[in-house]
């Protein structure tokens, strides 16, 4: 057993040096306690009130002088048991209250607005934000598609076409190739085309309102439109290179 592992438990620093300490010490007071874990004489009450209320440790009164103890191993187990109840009571609340805060959302937001995302989860939400925007049958379109990006990046669209070309095809212009313009040659619901091209930054046009710039590179950054005059523009700038993008041979 070391610190770390309870750390992981959910026991802050010092409550996992108190506990470790206590367990190797017996039951003793705190003028021992703080000399072999070397805890801070000012925390080490509010440390030990801590883990009475986690029930890891126990304090009794020999003759008139407080003494702790670590509690029996077992109730490690409950107390992992009684937090990850409190997260699943937690994590259902969560859920109910999702379609408020999501009508809340949506009520405040202007129906033209600009976001930036950052780092890979951003990206992620980014993604997923402008794929709700999308309706059956609207056709996605993407230029400046790099193969060669990051492959947790087209492992993310892979699972994402999984899940929405049935409903929407696109049509996707690619600016090098490698494995992810393979798979893309093989989908029934994509139509592909080449354009070499050194761009650093790609653009996904989702329907005709919203669009994301993506920049892949370090630092990883998407700028979420969506505003159907700009959006438009951006799809007459796709439908030039389009026309003069190579087919697959």
């Amino acid at each position: 057993m070391n610190v770390e592992t309870l750390e992981s438990l959910g026991l802050t620093h010092n409550e996992a040096i108190a506990y470790i300490t206590l367990t190797k010490l017996g039951s003793c007071k705190t003028g021992k306690l703080l000399q072999e874990s070397g805890l801070n004489t000012g925390k080490i009450y509010e440390i030990l009130d801590s883990l009475k209320r986690k029930g890891l440790a126990s304090e009794t009164i020999i003759d008139n002088v407080k003494h702790f103890a670590a509690a029996p191993p077992n109730r490690l187990v409950e107390y992992i048991s009684k937090k990850h109840e409190e997260i699943e009571k937690e994590e259902k609340l969560a859920k109910s209250l999702i379609p408020e805060i999501e009508n809340l959302r949506e009520s405040k937001l202007e129906t033209s607005r600009i976001a930036i995302y950052t780092g890979f989860n951003g990206f992620k939400t980014a993604v997923n934000e402008a794929t709700k925007t999308l309706k059956p049958k609207e056709e996605i379109l993407a230029m400046g598609v790099r193969a060669s990006k990051g492959a947790e990046f087209n492992r993310v669209w892979t699972q994402w076409a999984e899940q929405t070309l049935a409903k929407n095809h696109e049509r996707v212009i690619f600016s090098d190739k490698g494995a992810f313009y393979d798979y893309k040659l093989k989908s029934k619901y994509s139509k592909i085309r080449f354009l070499e091209s050194t761009t650093p930054n790609a653009m996904t046009i989702f329907g005709n309102h919203t669009m994301l710039i993506l920049q892949y590179d370090a630092p990883v950054r998407v700028i979420f439109i969506n505003d159907e005059t700009t959006v438009r523009t951006f799809i007459a700038i796709f439908e030039q290179l389009w026309k003069v993008a190579k087919e697959p041979q």
